[in-house]
């Protein structure tokens, strides 16, 4: 479907009532780690008996959280809570300060190989949990890469996205356009803006230079590109919601942003957008569950980590939100049969999530950064935005 490399040429416990409950702050939730010591990798049976009564669950796909809490709740009587973050630093820093108060994450990849890394995270049961039968080759094949150590498995798949897609309006363009250069493009300044995230800033004018989004090898160029594009912009955006507003009011025509928020300004605002994959390439990430070592539910984690991630569940993630399941390209449209059949969804959206073929050598995967060049990356946002 995609590839992972590149070589590219250089151009300039016990159940009880249930209930769904809001806590914004993890400190609205109770716990703090599993009192008989329990861990994941313990369990000798499926699926988990005597759970706890409550589950705290943190995700930043909010529709979708807010769905798989109430369903899930109801479906095993218990009490669940859920928690938001906007970036996902701030789960991170929730763990690194020995936070142990939240039995699931919906996370990232590079996040969750962080987190793997230095102990933050149980492995999973995988060979027990109906869910993992479930889960893609091409899928298995990347958490086996990154998210495996020593033959555990430490996440199942959530979602995947196109980060960052290449947007733009429909009215504007007569056809989508071809290369990141657009961002580079005096006719639309003042018409586009730029994600404020410093490794996908870089990684795009990376991209843009013919080099290694993972690994350039000319840090001075991404440097002075990003500083010639800088007064381009409208704006650097941070927040999803603030940028895709901005399209649906036309205050800008063309930026990165996700296939996901595309879709959903696309059907549901009605808005003139659509998305392209460039001719340099772009990435594409698959978010994931996972399971803090210190979660003070670890049972009812498991419960719930193994009842999302089923087919039948993670399909919520297009009809509660907008975004692509972890789901090959063939087995989308089959997977949504029912909804297709009762009208609630059109071919066209599950086209949407569909790649072509074409973007098969344009897809890279959004593979963990290795430490020196996301500490290079923040260094040259920081002056770019200061310049």
């Amino acid at each position: 479907m995609v590839q992972d490399n590149m070589n590219r040429r250089r151009r300039s416990v016990l159940k009880g009532t249930g209930a769904v409950a809001a806590a914004a702050l993890a400190g609205c939730m109770g716990g703090g780690g599993s009192d008989d010591g329990f861990r994941p990798m313990d369990l000798e049976e499926w699926p988990p008996e005597d759970y706890e009564d409550s589950l705290n669950v943190w995700n930043w796909y909010f529709d979708f959280r807010d769905w798989a809490a109430e369903t899930f709740a109801d479906e095993y009587d218990l009490e669940v809570n859920t928690g938001a973050y906007s970036d996902p630093s701030e789960w991170y820093s929730q763990l690194e300060g020995g936070n142990g108060e939240i039995d699931s994450i919906g996370s990232g990849i590079d996040w969750t190989d962080r987190a793997m890394n230095n102990e933050y995270l149980e492995p999973l049961p995988v060979d027990m949990m109906p869910a993992w039968e479930e889960v893609p080759d091409s899928l298995k094949e990347i958490l086996d890469e990154y998210h495996t150590t020593d033959g555990d498995v430490y996440a199942l798949p959530q979602a995947l996205s196109i980060n960052p897609s290449l947007t733009y309006n429909t009215e504007v363009f007569d056809s989508p356009p071809e290369s990141w250069g657009v961002l580079w493009d005096d006719e639309f300044a003042d018409e586009m803006f730029m994600w404020d995230r410093s490794y996908y800033a870089c990684q795009i004018a990376a991209l843009y230079t013919g080099q290694d989004p993972f690994d350039p090898d000319d840090m001075d160029e991404i440097r002075e590109v990003l500083i010639q594009q800088r007064d381009l912009n409208v704006t650097y955006w941070s927040e999803f919601n603030h940028a895709r507003g901005m399209f649906l009011n036309e205050d800008v025509v063309v930026g990165p942003l996700l296939d996901g928020q595309t879709y959903i300004a696309k059907y549901d605002d009605e808005a003139p957008v659509d998305y392209t994959v460039p001719e340099e390439g772009t990435l594409y990430g698959m978010n994931d569950f996972v399971l803090p070592s210190n979660a003070p539910n670890p049972r009812a984690a498991l419960l719930f980590i193994d009842w999302v991630s089923r087919p039948e569940n993670i399909k919520h993630m297009l009809t509660e939100l907008g975004y692509r399941p972890p789901v090959d390209d063939d087995d989308l449209m089959a997977l949504y049969e029912p909804e297709l059949e009762d009208g609630t969804l059109t071919e066209e959206r599950i086209e949407f999530h569909m790649w072509p073929e074409e973007w098969d050598d344009r897809l890279y995967f959004e593979r963990p950064l290795d430490d020196d060049v996301l500490e290079t990356f923040d260094e040259i946002w920081t002056e770019v935005k200061s310049a």
